[in-house]
């Protein structure tokens, strides 16, 4: 493996592998920690071999750390798993199953699953590999020829520090492993509830939003507003500035509204450039005149987009949910009105009759 020296070079760490980065950070700290202990203990026993060889483990954990912090997550857990593997069996042929080195082989198995990189199947081989490793170390080592080289007191000692320091590996890994769950999860979540490119409720979300809002006025006999928008003219800035530029607006126009309503008040990317907004416990003409703000508010500001500027009108058709007919009716009679608006010149609020 050819490693140059500009992996001590800060790099930046990708979103995707921060969970492994900082699960390999502590899992460092402990390495590097827990030999550079041991390397003491080990000439105080008269056992030079180990002594040495956890100087070249401090070290390997000091690169390893290293290496997490450039970015190079696969070399980083490769020479850790290595370096504990090795050592585990080491120390227990030099001091006995009693002294429990023999743990350091159990978080290795969970130690390779934080790598998300490997599949499933190379994860296995690796797993299987360490539990034979394992079996024949179990197997070679009970021998009466293979009696610990320490007293009983510092074998006691040993085994109760190597407990600590597997069961804290544990807890770092769960916990990451736990983090990564719980994240993927709420991306999941929000994958399926938001509009990828503006951010905003998509229509599955804003459904489900205005059914609780429909049970809200069940109980609680309060109106609430429907306005179904779209961006004036949306095509010319395809045609005239290109597709990015179409994407750019739309992202402008998301977040100016949401900035522009009630935090109560809930926006939906709706289809294309057409938007959908709920304004909850709110009557028509409380409503109209917070869409009639909205819009001014709208065509006043200016967009840059590589040295072009220009605004972007939006037309509105509103309606009240009121109870008197349900709500895909309501959004109908929404979009009725914005394309009457449409046809009236566009750049305006346009709502049903009040009965």
């Amino acid at each position: 493996m050819h490693v140059t020296l500009d992996i001590f070079k800060t790099a930046k760490i990708s979103r995707d592998n921060y969970r492994l980065y900082v699960a390999l950070n502590y899992l460092s700290y402990l390495g590097f920690g827990a030999h550079a202990l041991f390397i003491p203990l080990f000439f105080w026993l008269g056992i030079p071999e180990l002594a040495i060889f956890n100087i070249f483990s401090t070290l390997l954990w000091v690169l390893s750390y290293f290496l997490n912090h450039a970015a190079h997550h696969r070399e980083a857990i490769i020479f850790a798993a290595i370096e504990s593997i090795t050592h585990a069996a080491l120390a227990t042929y030099f001091l006995g199953w009693d002294s429990g080195f023999h743990y350091y082989f159990l978080p290795i198995i969970l130690f390779l699953f934080i790598n998300h990189k490997q599949n499933v199947l190379t994860i296995i081989v690796e797993a299987l590999i360490i539990f034979a490793g394992y079996l024949w170390l179990s197997i070679y080592t009970h021998g009466a020829e293979f009696a610990a080289r320490a007293p009983a007191t510092v074998l006691d000692g040993l085994l109760y520090m190597n407990i600590a320091v597997n069961f804290s590996a544990f807890a770092i890994l769960g916990y990451f492993f736990r983090i990564a769950s719980i994240r993927a999860e709420e991306q999941m979540e929000l994958l399926a509830t938001t509009d990828t490119l503006t951010g905003l409720f998509n229509r599955r979300k804003m459904r489900e939003a205005i059914d609780q809002e429909v049970v809200r006025y069940q109980r609680d006999k309060k109106p609430f507003l429907i306005a179904i928008t779209d961006i004036d003219h949306f095509k010319q800035f395809n045609d005239n500035y290109g597709h990015d530029c179409g994407d750019y607006v739309l992202q402008q126009v998301s977040l100016l509204m949401k900035d522009s309503l009630r935090q109560q008040d809930v926006v939906a990317r709706w289809g294309g450039e057409e938007f959908l907004i709920m304004l909850p416990e709110t009557e028509m003409e409380g409503g109209i005149q917070a869409i009639e703000k909205l819009r001014e508010t709208l065509a006043n500001t200016l967009y840059e987009y590589k040295g072009n500027q220009f605004s972007v009108t939006m037309t509105f058709g509103v309606t009240l949910y009121d109870g008197r007919c349900d709500v895909d009716t309501c959004i109908k009679h929404a979009d009725e009105v914005l394309y009457a608006g449409k046809r009236g010149g566009r750049n305006r609020v346009v709502s049903t009759p009040i009965v």
